[in-house]
């Protein structure tokens, strides 16, 4: 039986007293604004025939999401360093990306650093050297994409105006092939795509988009960023890179999102804040990348990005005692499904808030169309009684779509994308 998106995110009832699910240990929280930080979009300032030459608008759609991390080529003569300045100054942070000119990128990223202080927190080597290949001191290939790295992680960290900033590994060369990036990056670094319409973690048939790019860097014993993840809203039917329609779109962002939150990445930067020109015949896929499209409407997913930011910073005014920042909070999951996940998040009022998904298929390669699958009954054991839990779906709203009060035991109905159960728990001041 197939569900509505606002009817499977939240049928939530509370489990008879004989329930077996037992409260467990505690988990610890991530803070909220944390979460929040992890998130990041690409943008192409430097795109001067795109919707991006309005300025105002990628700003004004930054604050609307909530999302105030970038990233993009450096300031040159178009637009101008004033353009950076500007979007600086009003808080974006700015990961810049090197050009094949590295040092004069790096040079750029000094001087906007030095501008606005803090505006630059990452310079990242070259993008995608397997499709745009660099050449460098007589070097082609892969071997020319890591001696450059190696330069340009020198050249940042002898820099003044950049002191403190890391430097972000580049993406395209075989992981396999080299077994340390000592001297070369201070975050391991990768690109994720989820082929054939599929969701970014747990797929049936053994994909494993972002945990298989996630395992590939993990023998470097760095910190990671993703700074490629996305879907296009084109429908499409087949194999490989096809699009998806945009509510699909929606969930497998969110829940990428999500999935690299939970998996420890420190930033993930989704494949790209607005659609960079018209393509209302639908022929090129790389136009429909955006979380906002050409005429600057958001589409659902950036509707849903905003609606998660601003369930999470809502009641941020109020700072809670330290006794209800704890920061923990001892619960036990039971029938959770191999496919489903789980991250536990606190505001500073401290509120928890306990996001669930299950990676269900969500789109049919064979007729190019949406999949909904039945949600999973999750019980849920708060060992101690709750004073509220409020339950929400990103995906259709910032109001609840549940409310109880004084309960210790729930089940709910976990879909094939995040929803958020807000939890008040004993002893938190009221709001």
């Amino acid at each position: 039986m197939k569900h509505s998106v606002a009817t499977a995110a939240v049928l939530l009832s509370v489990l008879a007293r004989a329930s077996t699910a037992q409260a467990g240990d505690a988990v610890r929280a991530m803070p909220a604004d944390a979460f929040i930080d992890t998130l990041g979009v690409g943008i192409h300032l430097t795109y001067m025939d795109t919707a991006y030459t309005n300025v105002r608008n990628v700003y004004d759609d930054l604050k609307w999401l909530g999302i105030r991390h970038v990233r993009d080529y450096p300031p040159g003569d178009r637009p101008p360093f004033s353009t950076y300045v500007f979007l600086a100054q009003l808080g974006i942070k700015f990961n810049v990306l090197t050009n094949p000119d590295f040092a004069w990128s790096v040079g750029a990223a000094a001087r906007l650093n030095a501008a606005v202080p803090g505006s630059v927190v990452a310079v990242e080597g070259s993008n995608e050297i397997d499709n745009w290949p660099v050449s460098y001191h007589g070097l082609t290939g892969a071997a020319a994409g890591l001696a450059q790295q190696r330069d340009i992680y020198a050249r940042v960290h002898a820099a003044p105006a950049l002191a403190g900033v890391p430097v972000y590994d580049l993406t395209g060369f075989d992981t396999r092939k080299v077994e340390s990036r000592a001297g070369s990056a201070n975050y391991a670094n990768q690109h994720v795509y989820p082929q054939n319409g599929e969701q970014p973690t747990y797929n049936s048939n053994g994909d494993r988009w972002m945990p298989a790019a996630i395992d590939a860097v993990k023998k470097y014993q760095l910190p990671m960023v993703i700074t490629e993840f996305g879907y296009f809203s084109m429908p499409q039917s087949g194999w490989y890179m096809i699009g998806v329609d945009e509510p699909t779109q929606a969930k497998g962002v969110l829940n990428g999102y999500m999935d690299a939150a939970a998996a420890g990445v420190k930033r993930t930067y989704v494949y790209e804040l607005l659609d960079e020109k018209p393509d209302p015949q639908n022929k090129d896929s790389g136009m429909h990348f955006g979380l906002f499209r050409n005429d600057n409407s958001p589409k659902p997913v950036a509707h849903a990005i905003r609606n998660l930011t601003t369930i999470l910073n809502a009641g941020k005014t109020r700072r809670a005692n330290a006794a209800a920042m704890r920061g923990s909070l001892a619960y036990t999951l039971s029938d959770m499904p191999v496919s489903a996940n789980s991250l536990l998040l606190q505001k500073k009022d401290g509120r928890f808030v306990l996001a669930l998904w299950n990676e269900t298929p969500i789109w049919d390669r064979a007729i190019g169309k949406p999949v909904e699958s039945p949600p999973a009954r999750v019980g849920i054991d708060f060992g101690a009684k709750a004073s509220r839990v409020d339950v929400y779906d990103p995906l259709v709203s910032t109001t609840p779509s549940a409310s109880h009060r004084d309960v210790s035991q729930l089940a709910v109905d976990v879909p094939d994308h995040v929803i958020l159960l807000e939890i008040t728990a004993v002893g938190t001041p009221r709001l």
